[in-house]
């Protein structure tokens, strides 16, 4: 005898299989979320740690402790550590960028200081004299209300104060000071200051000997601007290497 179902059974079963096919896709979609978060995630981190490990491997052949007085090889060391610090702008993580290009031009403008020093005539060819002379020809005397161009004199004066001669390091030391108070009276809103303004600061101040000078600074922009704690803390960092 065949068995009969009521309509009630008939539908109650028809919900069931149609729950369980709904369960069955949905575990399913669960799964292949979770698998391609995880995919998503382990990239991310790959290309992290390759990045890093870029970095490691391409730090270790910068040359250290350059003796700028022997300036022939001096030169050469300056432009191989600017060609090392290109190689990490390009493979090295994003986050570090604008610190390695920095670096970049400070070796790569010792080099070209250094190269000159041979072509210099007069009697004074000291390359503390070279690097004061070329080093000033970066000087823009009409800054106007420019807080960026400011800083970049300020900047210039900072590097002669760090590798120019002794004799004259208190009078640059001044202009860098000078051309610091001014970018900052010149500036309309103290909370329009950027990210490049403020490095450029910090390594002035760096190069001038002044790290408390710096640290205050980077108390000041932290409550005014609140640039974010990865930045301070790069911030931080630039003052003590």
């Amino acid at each position: 005898m065949v068995k009969t179902y009521s309509k009630k059974q008939q539908v109650l079963s028809w919900l069931a299989l149609c729950g369980i096919f709904v369960c069955g896709v949905m575990a399913g979609a669960f799964i292949w979320e979770s698998k391609t978060r995880y995919t998503a995630e382990s990239d991310v981190q790959k290309n992290l740690v390759s990045c890093e490990m870029r970095e490691k491997a391409l730090l270790a052949n910068l040359y250290t402790n350059i003796d700028d007085s022997n300036f022939m090889m001096a030169a050469d060391a300056h432009k191989h550590n600017a060609d090392i610090y290109d190689k990490l702008i390009k493979w090295g993580c994003q986050e570090h960028v604008a610190k390695y290009k920095d670096s970049r031009e400070a070796e790569f403008q010792t080099f070209d200081v250094l190269r000159r020093i041979d072509d210099e005539g007069g009697d004074d060819k000291r390359p503390c004299s070279v690097i004061e002379r070329t080093l000033l020809n970066n000087i823009i005397d009409s800054c106007g209300d420019s807080s960026k161009c400011h800083l970049q004199n300020a900047a210039v004066y900072s590097k002669i104060v760090e590798d120019g001669c002794a004799e004259y390091q208190q009078k640059y030391v001044q202009k860098a000071l000078d051309e610091l108070q001014i970018a900052e009276g010149v500036r309309v809103d103290d909370a329009d200051v950027n990210g490049s303004e403020m490095r450029t600061t910090v390594n002035t101040y760096k190069k001038l000997q002044m790290q408390n000078e710096a640290r205050k600074y980077i108390k000041k922009m932290e409550k005014l601007v609140n640039p974010g704690v990865d930045f301070i803390m790069e911030l931080q960092r630039v003052i003590e290497e």
